[in-house]
């Protein structure tokens, strides 16, 4: 199973659940959210589904097909890859926290722009290596279960995201992100189209009791 496509963007959606918080002035959030990636080749729909400390990310491609599941449990600090169509699941690994990058350069700028109503600012990750520069728009708040979902993504094997090596991180979200080349090339975009309260089932976070680990044996 191909867990590792498109995982760079894949910790930017998970956290961006983080929003339905904010915006709800609670601390206990169950809900959904839908999302729309676009680049200069595809278009990508992704659904969040947020209950307790329990998310689920649904990723499907531009003809509405489901390509990709996972889920997060943040209190046990474990996220699983599914694969609905061979009926698989994988347990990632999470391991120590990482080393700051050193190729990366960070800028937290005092450009400002109001995002569904909230003050965000412009936090830019330039990295060479990558011929990469990434804007996030964060907007402060005093949640903090970004901090804890951060710091066990960016541990997780497969994860690449430049926004877990931002410091001083905690207590703030990403409302929208941006992805440029360093000649200010276009090649990812994340927004939001919707954010919905309503009850979610502890199913959509159980990995199903048929479904076979691909995980090889210790």
């Amino acid at each position: 199973m191909q867990y590792e496509k498109n995982y760079l963007s894949l910790l930017f959606l998970v956290t961006i659940v983080l929003i339905s918080f904010t915006a709800l002035c609670s601390r206990t959030f169950e809900g959904s959210i839908s999302l729309i990636r676009e680049t200069v080749y595809d278009t990508t729909y992704i659904n969040i589904f947020v209950k307790n400390a329990m998310v689920r990310v649904d990723e499907r491609n531009t003809k509405h097909r489901l390509v990709s599941s996972h889920i997060v449990d943040i209190d046990k600090e474990e996220v699983f890859a599914l694969s609905l169509s061979k009926q698989l699941f994988a347990k990632l690994a999470v391991k120590s926290p990482c080393k700051n990058n050193p190729s990366l350069t960070i800028s937290k700028t005092p450009n400002h722009k109001q995002i569904n109503g909230k003050t965000c600012y412009q936090w830019r990750v330039r990295d060479e290596q990558m011929n990469t520069e990434v804007a996030y728009w964060m907007y402060e708040s005093e949640f903090d279960f970004f901090a804890k979902l951060l710091h066990l993504l960016r541990r997780t094997e497969y994860s690449l995201s430049v926004l877990s090596a931002i410091p001083d991180a905690e207590g703030y979200l990403p409302m929208l992100a941006e992805e440029r080349t360093l000649l200010r090339k276009e090649k990812l975009k994340v927004r939001i189209v919707s954010i919905e309260q309503n009850s979610q089932s502890n199913r959509l976070f159980t990995i199903p009791s048929h479904f076979k680990s691909a995980n090889r044996p210790t």
